[in-house]
């Protein structure tokens, strides 16, 4: 007997049918996070990505040992930058097919165990999730963790119920899958947390020796991620003792997370009908996954266990991390991997539920509710672009620098005082206007800004006075007033090309552009 990871259950589609279906549902979700992906600039933490992605693997592990994350994603983003170049819609891509892989193991996982209609619906649920989108636009990890995530839970279900004699090659696959969600993202391990308890609860007293299996993969999977484990404990050592920028979690988080992961919105700004429909919609899902979790067959609820967990288990753990007395880490983005899954489960509970009377009306009016309060996230998510969710805050480095191009003479250089706005800029410099940046010796004392403390070779200028001397005119950008209002040299005089950029939701600008001519 073969093994087959992608067997397909009897009476199905055509084989041909379920790939066209599955194929159009990704393809909208390619669309639908594709649209206005090149209008939006990109912000810091995408700066940093593509910045850290031109240096070769041991360098960007070497540097993402004195920052946050682990360094499998920007070594990936290395080898994609290099076959499309430093462009920002090109290297938002990435992550958008990192998605569409997410959505075809949810698809495998799903209909595997719980047959095709739940497997479209999840898939539907996923595609319109707007978290998911919002953060498949971004030059990050998160997709590529999601993609991670699902194979690993998709291979984990065969593997419990395979034969004794495959077991060993699947846990081998198994634990490199959970090694590389963790060389990825931090946060993956709740799902390997959620994946233990689950194995315990369900196999404990009645297969041991599965037990056994899966602790033996779990200690491959920690062994080969021994050469990194040193830096995860630093750093969080680190966050620990020093603190970090992430405000302390609070009710309206908690409230707030499920706003966000539908509607797109704070619990303070969801007002009105969305209050309404979104508050029902939450309703509805509590009801819909209690009274779909009662009527499962064993089989069934055996894997409908494990997905409940891996959506509570990593919310309930940043949760509890963020807490006293240690240093709030909860922000929606890190909290991404169990909204992901727990939209998987609403897809299945939504497509398995049954009503003794009246069912396809309600069933249909259940469909309706979400679609109109998850198009509505969708909407509000596109609407939102690049907007922060922690601070509110929308980047418009890009439209600065494309004013900057249209109205600075040939050759002048872009500057900008600020290592974190120079990483923004700096995917969008040309041959006519570089971008620099401002050496300082406090840039070694910060992680995320030690390669440029290291490099300064390539775009850093430690005599900006100096600098200046061998220009005509230079363009001072800034994301804050002060920076921009400071000439480059002394009698260096600000001309009437400088402008600022706001923010038309807040009005609050949040760009600056000065031109300053030689004497």
């Amino acid at each position: 007997m073969k093994l087959r990871l992608f067997k397909r259950p009897a009476r199905q589609l055509p084989l041909w049918a379920d790939v066209a279906i599955v194929a159009i549902a990704c393809l909208a979700y390619v669309v639908i996070a594709l649209l206005f992906i090149g209008q939006e600039s990109s912000y810091f933490d995408e700066g940093f990505s593509s910045y850290i992605a031109r240096f070769n693997p041991l360098e960007i592990a070497h540097y993402t040992a004195l920052d946050v994350h682990p360094p499998l994603y920007y070594i990936a983003l290395h080898y994609w930058q290099a076959i499309v170049g430093i462009d920002v819609f090109s290297l938002r891509l990435m992550s958008i097919l990192w998605g569409a892989v997410a959505l075809i193991f949810v698809y495998l996982l799903v209909r595997r165990n719980f047959g095709k209609a739940a497997g479209y619906s999840a898939l539907l649920f996923t595609i319109m999730s707007p978290l998911f989108i919002r953060y498949s636009e971004a030059m990050r990890m998160y997709t590529m963790a999601i993609a991670i995530i699902a194979a690993a839970t998709y291979v984990l279900t065969i593997t419990v119920t395979s034969q004794t004699k495959h077991r060993r090659k699947l846990w081998a696959v198994y634990a490199l899958l959970v090694t590389a969600g963790m060389w990825t993202n931090y946060f993956t391990a709740f799902i390997w947390l959620a994946h233990l308890a689950w194995v315990a609860w369900e196999y404990k007293g009645k297969n041991n020796k599965l037990l056994v299996e899966w602790a033996a993969a779990v200690g491959l999977a920690v062994v080969l991620y021994l050469p990194w484990l040193p830096w995860l404990l630093l750093r969080f050592g680190d966050v620990q003792a020093n603190g970090f920028w992430i405000k302390p979690i609070s009710v309206d988080t908690i409230v707030s997370t499920v706003t966000t992961a539908t509607a797109y919105t704070s619990s303070s700004l969801t007002t009105n009908w969305l209050a309404i429909a979104t508050c029902a919609y939450s309703a509805a899902i509590v009801v819909v996954v209690i009274k779909v979790y009662k009527k499962l067959s064993p089989k069934r609820l055996a894997v409908f266990k494990l997905l409940l967990l891996c959506s509570i288990v990593p919310i309930a753990a940043l949760i509890i991390m963020s807490l006293p007395p240690f240093r709030s880490s909860y922000v929606y983005r890190y909290a991404l991997n169990g909204i992901f899954i727990g939209t998987i489960v609403i897809g299945i509970a939504f497509a398995l539920v049954q009503f003794k009377q009246h069912n396809l009306v309600k069933k249909t009016a259940l469909y309706l509710l979400a679609i109109i309060v998850l198009t509505s996230g969708v909407i509000a998510a596109k609407q939102s672009g690049n907007r922060s969710l922690d601070t509110g805050v929308k980047n418009m480095v890009s439209q600065a620098i494309e004013r900057v191009h249209a109205h600075a003479s040939q050759g002048a250089p872009i500057v900008s005082r600020s290592p974190y706005t120079y990483y923004t800029a700096a995917l969008y410099e040309t041959p006519n206007h570089p971008v620099y940046y401002v050496f300082s010796n406090n840039l070694n004392k910060v992680g995320s800004t030690h390669m440029l403390y290291d490099h300064p070779q390539q775009r850093g200028i430690k005599d900006l006075a100096l600098f200046a001397s061998h220009h005509n005119s230079i363009w001072i950008l800034a994301e804050d007033r002060h920076s921009a209002a400071t000439p480059p040299a002394q009698g260096w005089l600000a001309s009437n090309r400088s402008f600022i950029l706001y923010d038309s939701v807040t009005r609050a600008p949040t760009a600056y552009a000065s031109e300053y001519i030689k004497p």
